[in-house]
């Protein structure tokens, strides 16, 4: 058995979102009675669709991502743990025990609990991000040596980022316009319940009529609004703080040169992403055309969402301003939030922001001032939580035998995939909770769940009401 969770573990990181989603596409549309031709091209699409996110983003990374450095040795900031960012914890995860048993138990259960109408959210379209769920298992058995416990850790985590991925489900494809696709990624849907209640009381505190979001800055600025441009101003504010120290010196022609590259690439990516989010948007017009014409036909028909990477989300221009701004801010509460117990610097994910940001932006529906200020709260709070289970994440990370901590450092993590408050809290309940702990969160979950279904078209009118209302 576990041979054959190797064997799978391996053809998924072998082939990777850009050949798995398009085959799944393929079958699924031909399911819906879509012709061979239009499936297959659906499927191409989407293919060419993702890689060009992949080029697009890891092109942009390479750039940003000297730049963050720069601001992190600028600042002087020593801390204890160091975050060297998602790709290397995702090679841990997949090399733990836990983690190749966890992807065999993850698979069954999308495809059942989606087959049997549990959820109308088709997960396993994005398996690759079950390494989320696998950290999180993985040290709760280097703590505990209860295997049981560490697959319920994660069974129950999977249960409850579902619930909130088929809340989210239409605000997010509404938003970034992918209809009928959704986001699973458990780092980034754990903030929902969160995002929904700071949207609510932001609103209240007047933030509606802030409106820095891309459309109005278009409307109000001209040329100077579209996002080539906010992209170039935003891109050289992040490169001339980088640079700072350097801009008048010895180097300063480098610097100058970095900084404008920055700003460059962010005009670029605000540029051609949009038009590589067309390619992979117009993969799904078969399938909803499909979908449209059964549902006429038939008024039980089900209404559902394929998860996609939240790679599809990434380059759109509230998103990546609302990211892109985040990086200094986080810099500065690791520094501030030291007292309050906070030991991890964060690095490599810093680049990640934009992903991190996708539950905020759309359910604010592009408010960029609403989107940092939940951000900054929210992954500020997940930098003290998580650092007294850093040694923890080490140990797990060591002990796969695919990393060693970098020099300077005592403990790593990765800030995107750890650093998130309701993912600590479920797995204290677990470590430390015992069964009363372990009870109320089932149970809570059973009231959650019941409620969303007796309400979903509420939930998903509240959301879309709520949207509308900053639009206007």
């Amino acid at each position: 058995m576990e041979a054959f969770l190797n064997t799978l573990s391996n053809i998924f990181g072998a082939f990777g979102s850009g050949i798995i989603i398009p085959i799944i596409l393929f079958v699924l549309s031909k399911a819906m009675g879509v012709d061979t031709k239009k499936a297959f091209n659906s499927a191409l699409l989407c293919g060419v669709g993702l890689t060009g996110f992949n080029l697009v983003i890891n092109s942009y990374s390479g750039v940003i991502a000297p730049v963050v450095q720069s601001m992190v040795d600028n600042t002087g900031i020593k801390l204890s743990t160091i975050d060297t960012g998602w790709q290397s914890t995702s090679i841990i995860a997949y090399s733990t025990t836990v983690g190749v048993l966890f992807i065999g138990v993850a698979i069954a259960l999308q495809l059942i609990l989606f087959f049997v109408g549990f959820t109308d959210v088709f997960m396993a379209s994005d398996l690759w991000n079950n390494y989320s769920f696998m950290v999180w298992g993985s040290m709760l058995y280097a703590l505990t040596g209860n295997m049981l416990l560490a697959m319920a850790l994660m069974v129950c985590q999977l249960f409850y980022i579902l619930l909130f991925s088929e809340m989210c489900a239409l605000r997010w494809g509404t938003y970034y316009e992918y209809d009928g696709c959704c986001m699973t990624a458990p780092h980034h849907l754990e903030s929902f319940p969160f995002t929904v209640l700071m949207d609510w009381i932001l609103t209240k505190l007047g933030f509606n009529k802030i409106k820095i979001n891309a459309s109005d800055l278009q409307k109000k600025l001209g040329l100077l609004g579209e996002p080539m441009m906010i992209g170039l101003f935003v891109g050289l504010l992040i490169g001339l703080i980088g640079e700072a120290p350097f801009l008048f010196g010895e180097n300063a022609l480098t610097a100058w040169g970095t900084a404008l590259g920055v700003a460059i690439n962010t005009a670029a990516i605000m540029a051609v992403f949009p038009k590589v989010a067309a390619i992979f948007a117009s993969a799904f017009t078969s399938m909803s055309d499909a979908y449209k014409s059964r549902a006429a036909a038939s008024a039980k028909e089900r209404r559902w969402f394929l998860s996609v990477n939240d790679a599809c989300g990434y380059g759109e221009t509230n998103t990546l301003v609302t990211g892109v701004l985040l990086i200094p801010i986080m810099l500065v509460l690791a520094f501030i939030m030291q007292p309050l117990g906070n030991n991890v610097l964060p690095m490599a994910d810093l680049c990640a922001l934009p992903y991190m940001v996708e539950v905020f932006v759309c359910v604010s529906n592009g408010n960029i001032a609403k989107s940092v200020v939940m951000g900054a709260i929210w992954f500020g709070l997940g930098l003290i939580l998580f650092s007294q289970l850093a040694p923890t994440f080490t140990q797990v990370a060591v002990g796969t035998g695919q990393f060693t901590v970098p020099e300077g450092a005592l403990n790593v993590c990765s800030f995107g995939i750890v650093c998130h408050p309701f993912m600590i809290a479920l797995f204290y309940a677990f470590w430390k909770g015992g069964v009363v702990a372990i009870a109320v969160l089932v149970v809570l979950y059973v009231v959650l769940y019941v409620w969303f279904r007796k309400n979903k078209q509420k939930v998903y009118d509240y959301l879309e009401n709520n949207a509308a209302a900053y639009k206007a």
